[in-house]
């Protein structure tokens, strides 16, 4: 079941957040940054599911060059954002919620491992920093700042895989985390902020305690919340 949206991200001009080049950058530089950009408007909705455009139309929404774009493209077909259609130009891919659900069962298990290997390994800075985040993250829920708490959101996540010391748990999480950014947009986006932001702070503050095996339950009951909001918003669409 694949489902169109009605109401796409709110920023009607996505040239608005399009990064810009410079003389001084490599085409590996830039491929970064084209990847970052499309990669967040795809995530926001700004380019909204099923949207259809060409390499040379996002080129020249982001003032990049083609070869970046399609090394850009390239990555966001792999992490399941992009369709590519040969001769025909590329899509963004639907919101299909028994994917996002199927893509949660694997996010699960791998989380509960990020969870349990930050606990174990993070030294004190790392500590800090993380639960610095979370304070933001919890002022972000109190003031309902919903695209704040998402990029927090990002921003512990990268902590952890920093935290877990694990690259290849890193690489494989990275996908799917994009597509859960994605569906909290798509489903999520008018839900209250207080709930997830407490069951975030419960497991980082297993993380930050060095308490792993509490910290792999708490990450089971985050992913359980999300996984609960998209069902019930399936349901009620």
């Amino acid at each position: 079941m694949s489902i169109v949206p009605t109401n796409p991200g709110q920023d009607d001009n996505p040239s608005a957040t399009a990064a810009e080049s410079g003389t001084n950058l490599s085409d590996e530089t830039l491929a970064e940054r084209a990847y970052r950009v499309i990669e967040d408007q795809i995530i926001r909705l700004v380019l909204p599911p099923g949207l259809r455009l060409t390499e040379q139309e996002l080129a020249s929404r982001l003032d990049i060059g083609r070869t970046p774009v399609r090394e850009a493209l390239q990555r966001l077909v792999n992490d399941g954002l992009v369709v590519v259609f040969p001769r025909k130009g590329i899509a963004v891919s639907v919101v299909n919620p028994l994917d996002v659900l199927m893509a949660l069962e694997v996010r699960t298990v791998l989380e509960r491992l990020l969870a349990a290997a930050a606990a174990r390994r993070a030294g004190p800075q790392s500590r800090a920093e993380l639960g610095a985040l979370l304070e933001q993250l919890a002022a972000a829920a109190e003031a309902g700042d919903h695209d704040r708490f998402v990029e927090l959101d990002r921003a512990i996540y990268h902590r952890l895989g920093e935290m877990a010391s694990n690259p290849f748990l890193v690489r494989a999480l990275a996908p799917l985390e994009a597509m859960a950014r994605r569906a909290r947009y798509y489903f999520l986006r008018n839900d209250d902020l207080t709930e997830p932001a407490r069951l975030h702070r419960t497991m980082i503050g297993h993380v930050l305690a060095g308490e792993s095996a509490a910290a792999e339950t708490a990450s089971d009951a985050l992913m359980d919340y999300l996984r609960g909001g998209i069902k019930r918003t399936v349901v009620g669409m």
